[in-house]
């Protein structure tokens, strides 16, 4: 079991050894150079976002264990309530040219719903790109702000702090700031944990933290 304070390294070497691999087995199965992997678990290099997914995808794991999770307590048959909490100030943060994203509650691994709070930094389409889609549904809130809602089925929607949306998440959609300061938002998603992200691999990764 890992600990939420463990580091990404700390957690890569109690997965690989749990399972009884080499650093080689692992490179063969996530594509990453042994060197790089060794600089991981020796807390000597950070992995770019979309180098993270890369390695949860190989390593078979929900992208949340990466994160340091409880693993294995959904999985026991006596268990029948899960709980877990995030303070004031903590998560795991990561940064991209369209959104901050502090991911919350990230303890508890495969779960159904995915609870983040974001900034939206794009300001325009072209700005933003393509549009995402993924499986599930989203539900946001405006928690400071303003924003326009774009979708490729309906029209933009402009929503103000206190106003909420909730919508079927494989239509095309785009969060754009159009207040002085970037808005903010409470976002949860019904898609698991390491598809939603994986939808954002093409976004260049700023920063990856705790």
């Amino acid at each position: 079991m890992t600990d939420a304070k463990s580091t990404l390294g700390d957690i890569l070497k109690e997965i690989r050894n749990r399972n009884r691999w080499t650093l080689a087995e692992v490179s063969s199965m996530t594509g990453l150079a042994v060197s790089t992997l060794s600089k991981v678990e020796n807390n000597q290099m950070q992995l770019t976002y979309d180098r993270l997914i890369q390695l949860a995808q190989g390593l078979k794991v929900d992208i949340v264990e990466l994160f340091g999770t409880m693993t294995g307590a959904e999985d026991a048959p006596s268990m029948l309530g899960r709980r877990t909490y995030t303070r004031s100030g903590e998560g795991r943060e990561i940064i991209t040219q369209n959104y901050d994203y502090l991911y919350v509650c990230t303890e508890i691994s495969k779960k159904s719903m995915v609870p983040i709070v974001a900034m939206a930094r794009a300001r325009t389409l072209e700005e933003f790109g393509p549009l995402i889609r993924h499986k599930g549904e989203e539900f946001f809130y405006v928690v400071e702000g303003e924003l326009e809602l774009h979708t490729e089925i309906y029209a933009p929607l402009r929503l103000k702090k206190g106003d909420s949306c909730y919508f079927d998440a494989m239509m095309g959609h785009a969060y754009l700031s159009v207040s002085e300061e970037p808005a903010q938002i409470l976002c949860v998603c019904s898609t698991p944990e390491t598809e939603l992200v994986s939808t954002l691999s093409n976004a260049q990764t700023i920063k990856l933290k705790s």
